[in-house]
């Protein structure tokens, strides 16, 4: 064993084979040595020098039998026995010294006295008393020299068990703790005063210890209190100077933690079943308490009460290791609670949270009845047959075999006969609702049930889990879910999983999983096996839009939040009543609600009432007079009423139902809003479901004639406009509803056409020559095109046309045509040709006349040439004169002189004809003889 010198490592003694241990006074380790019945040995060990030193006690008397330890402190050691001697079997005592190990024999015995007359002996800082509670007596000796005579004492009602100290002349006494009908909170510490008790602190516990400056040490309370926590001290007692008792609080004990038996959680409000306020063992175990948590990433209690005692009836049969109770409980979700099992009387109850008193009972019949499941006033109670109640009525709606069921609000959902089928019915008139088949067709024996979502667990003829799934009433589809422990939330599931701890699942991510808490954080019970495991006593969850609680080894209850978004605030069951006279209504929520209104009017939309309150936790209650704002009693069917709330997660829209359609979502235009485009009503949301609806389209607040459609294909006259769309939701027996939607943005031009084929250049690519664009493909088809040329992807000046004669100066360029498709009430379109090929030179000039050479053609005399007529017309000239066909060097002028060397010869002039941006024409002219 290791020992300790306040609080630090002193060492360790180990035991050798066949020591007893039997207790640590001071720094000294006591073991005894020898079989039971055998003359015993007693050692003492303690630290010497970082060793350890053994005194065997010596003195005890060689035929003492039956020797134990009575009493001891750092110095001494009471030792009791009997011996052969005493006939009647009277118990002796003795005195060890811790310090040298020497046992002295106790004046155990009165001059003439039989055993009897002492009960025993107690340590009391510097003295010994000596306890004579048959005669109501003790005697006070001084613990230096015990053969000096005592102090005798009147000991009053105390006996042998009760602790006494001394404190200067005083002798303190208190009885024991006993284990009576909540007796466990301590005794009165007295004096024993002349001529009675003096009262010095009640309570306290059954332990003094004597400090060292003559004082001793007490624990206890300033102020006894009946139930609940008492303000646990370590208080100094001392004798004054006067011979008074002066007590002095040196420091606090703080409460031992209650242990939390069992925990429910429904709309926010949590609450744990304790050991702690009460305790009666035949009946009264303990008391539920309730904390209202806040909103919010980081819950917190808001306020919290200690509402009804918990009796010995609604214990678990099995429990976890370490608990000495358990209960199951569940939560309403509207600010009741109630545990599994019944009461003593058979009956299954609610307890109201925030009240000591307010409860609802169910009797089922004899026997006894477990709470299946429970949501607002309905519940589910099994005992030996089902029963579907009504907790706000107290009584029972039908009585049936048992099956799998559960119940969200005014929805029972139940496995029927038919073989895979779950069906849900309206509560209380059964009316059919809906109903889905598990994939293989088992049939569900357990089943959990909130909002969108249904777990069902299909079980063996033992009554283990087969296959699992969860039902989403949105998809309309079952997938898969793990069987064990496993509570269903707001778009989850919890599993507690052996050395994991608690599993999440995500059913709005497809089941992902991840670990919420860990193994370590619940607890020694969250590895243990037990019946029922931690589910619904050690942890839970809240399925009314909240996220999970759980207790540690410590005793503290955690709220986890789940980081998956709740459903949108609805009404889960209603009570509401027709006639105006003395008019209520109630309305169990999905989750909480931050604030709400109902708001009474006449059919021609007066206000008449409104009420208004705070936060919701799962409840709304409303009442009205029946009376208008004169006094005037208001005919029944002559009014609406409208309730909304908004939601205190701060997830989704605000509630709002009535008896009047109510659009609880404005209708919306969607699609795109753009001409040419289809834009199509969405209804909106309303409560309750309208049958049908009607629709009238506007532009800019006018009405468009003919607009009537849950659709509308918008033309060019709305560009610039702004559409709205009004719905009229219809049906039977309720007025019906109108709303309107937001204005749309304006319309804006619808998309421009899309060329399918591009625009092409089609012509000859030369100068001179005429190109036309073709304009290619477009969809939709436009009303008009524009046209730009450009060279070299620079537009040329001018070039709009679908046509473009080609100049001279784009010799060598290539041209390209981007083509503007144009529609009324559409962007317009644009598309570019690819470009061309180069620009080649135009045709040359060709000679439509040849060319002449006029003029006598003699000798010294000079010809010219006329250069006749050329098509295109050329802009310049250039000549070559022959003579007999060969080449007159330098004869290039329009002109020539003949030479005698000329004489007799052919001559003729070819004309080259030249313009920008072609290739030179050329003509000969006829010869003509030189003389």
């Amino acid at each position: 064993m290791s020992l300790l010198r306040q609080a630090a490592p002193a060492g360790e003694i180990t035991l050798p084979a066949g020591q007893v241990y039997r207790g640590t006074f001071g720094e000294t380790v006591v073991s005894r040595f020898g079989a039971e019945g055998s003359p015993p040995s007693y050692h003492l060990w303690r630290l010497a020098g970082g060793q350890v030193v053994e005194t065997v006690v010596s003195g005890i008397p060689a035929d003492a039998d039956r020797v134990d330890v009575a009493d001891g402190d750092a110095r001494s050691l009471i030792l009791r026995y009997t011996s052969p001697e005493d006939s009647g079997g009277w118990q002796r005592w003795g005195i060890v010294d811790l310090s040298s190990g020497v046992f002295t024999r106790l004046p155990d015995r009165l001059d003439g006295a039989e055993g009897w007359e002492v009960s025993g002996f107690q340590l009391a800082g510097d003295s010994v008393l000596r306890l004579r509670m048959g005669r109501s007596k003790l005697d006070v000796y001084d613990r230096a020299d015990l053969s000096a005579a005592p102090r005798e004492v009147e000991a009053g009602a105390f006996g042998s068990e009760s602790r006494f100290g001394v404190v200067g002349s005083t002798v303190l006494a208190v009885d024991p703790v006993n284990g009576g009908d909540n007796q466990r909170r301590g005794r009165p510490l007295f004096a024993l005063t002349e001529p009675g008790l003096t009262e010095i602190m009640s309570p306290a516990a059954d332990q003094i210890v004597p400090a060292p400056d003559g004082s001793v040490l007490v624990a206890g309370a300033a102020k006894y209190v009946e139930q609940g926590d008492l303000d646990w001290g370590i208080y100094r007692i001392r004798e004054a100077e006067d011979g008074t008792i002066v007590r002095t609080r040196l420091t606090a004990v703080e409460p031992a933690p209650a242990e939390v038996q069992g925990l429910a959680l429904g709309s926010g409000i949590l609450t744990t079943a304790t050991n702690s306020a009460i305790y009666e063992p035949s009946a009264v175990v303990g008391v539920f308490r309730s904390s209202w948590i806040s909103n919010g990433a980081t819950p917190s209690v808001v306020r919290s009460t200690r509402d009804s005692v918990i009796t010995s009836a609604y214990d678990e049969a099995t429990c976890h290791t370490g608990k000495d109770r358990c209960l199951r409980m569940f939560a309403d979700g509207a600010g009741f609670h109630g545990p599994a099992n019944g009461d003593f009387k058979q009956q299954t109850s609610m307890f109201a949270n925030g009240s000591a008193d307010v409860r609802h009972t169910v009797g089922t019949g004899s026997g006894r009845p477990e709470l299946l499941d429970v949501s607002g006033r309905y519940g589910i109670v099994e005992n030996g047959a089902q029963y579907i109640t009504d907790f706000r009525t107290r009584t029972v709606l039908s009585k049936r075999a048992q099956t799998g069921a559960a119940v969200s609000g005014s929805t029972l959902w139940s496995s029927n006969n038919t073989a895979g089928t779950v069906q849900a019915t309206r509560l209380p008139d059964g009316a059919v609702l809906e109903s889905f088949t598990t994939p293989d067709g088992c049939l569900p024996g357990r089943l959990q049930a909130t909002g969108r979502w249904v777990y069902w667990v299909c079980e063996d003829d033992r009554g283990g889990p087969l296959t699992a799934g969860v039902y989403d009433r949105v998809t309309k589809r079952s997938t898969g879910a793990p069987t064990g422990e496993v509570l269903l939330g707001d778009g989850y599931l919890v599993e507690e999983v052996e050395g994991v701890g608690l599993r999440l699942v995500d059913l709005r991510a497809g089941m992902s999983r991840r670990v919420l808490v860990p193994a370590a954080e619940l607890g020694a019970w969250a590895t243990g096996y037990t019946q029922f495991r931690g589910m619904r006593d050690s942890w839970t969850v809240d399925r009314f839009g909240g996220g999970v609680a759980y207790a540690d080894d410590q005793q503290r209850v955690h709220i986890v939040p789940t980081g998956i978004p709740a459903s949108n605030l609805g009404v889960i069951d209603s009570a509401v009543s027709a006639a105006a006279a003395n008019w209520t209504g109630t309305w169990w929520l999905s989750k909480p609600a931050a604030s709400w209104q109902v708001t009474i009017r006449n059919t021609a939309g007066t206000t008449l009432r409104t009420i208004t309150g705070s936060s919701a936790h799962g409840l709304i209650q409303a009442a009205w007079d029946g009376k208008d704002t004169a006094g005037r009693a208001v005919a029944d069917g002559a009014f609406t009423w409208t309730l909304t709330a908004t939601p205190a997660d701060r997830q989704g829209p605000a509630l709002t139902v009535g008896n009047v359609l109510i659009g609880t979502t404005a209708p919306a235009v969607t699609g795109t809003v753009a001409v040419g485009s289809t834009v199509k009503a969405s209804t909106g949301n309303w409560s309750p479901a309208p049958t049908s609806y009607a629709y009238q389209w506007a532009a800019d607040g006018a009405a468009i004639s003919g607009a009537t459609g849950s659709t509308y294909p918008i033309p060019a006259s709305m560009l610039g406009k702004r559409l709205t769309v009004t719905v009229t939701a219809k049906r039977a027996g309720h007025l019906s509803g109108v709303a309107k939607s937001a204005a749309s943005a304006a319309v804006r031009a619808g998309a421009a056409p899309k060329a399918s084929k591009a625009p092409a250049i089609s012509g000859t690519l030369s100068v001179g020559s005429t190109v036309r664009a073709t304009t290619g493909t477009w969809s939709p088809a436009p009303n008009s095109y524009a046209y730009q040329w450009a060279a070299n992807g620079v537009a040329i000046k001018g070039a709009t046309g679908s046509a473009y004669p080609i100049p001279a100066s784009m010799l060598g360029k290539r041209l390209t045509v981007t083509v503007t498709a144009k529609r009324t009430g559409h962007a317009a379109g644009v598309a570019k040709s690819v470009s061309s090929v180069t620009v080649a030179k135009g045709a040359a000039p060709k000679a439509t006349k040849k060319p002449k050479i006029t003029g006598t053609a003699k000798v010294g005399k000079k010809v010219k040439v006329s250069v006749g007529a050329w098509s295109p017309k050329a802009t310049s000239y250039r000549y070559e004169w022959r003579l007999n066909g060969k080449l007159i060097k330098g004869a290039t002028a329009s002109s020539l002189r003949l030479k005698s060397s000329m004489r007799g010869k052919k001559l003729t002039v070819t004309v080259i004809a030249r313009r920008p941006g072609h290739t030179d024409g050329r003509a000969t002219s006829t010869a003509v003889k030189t003389r």
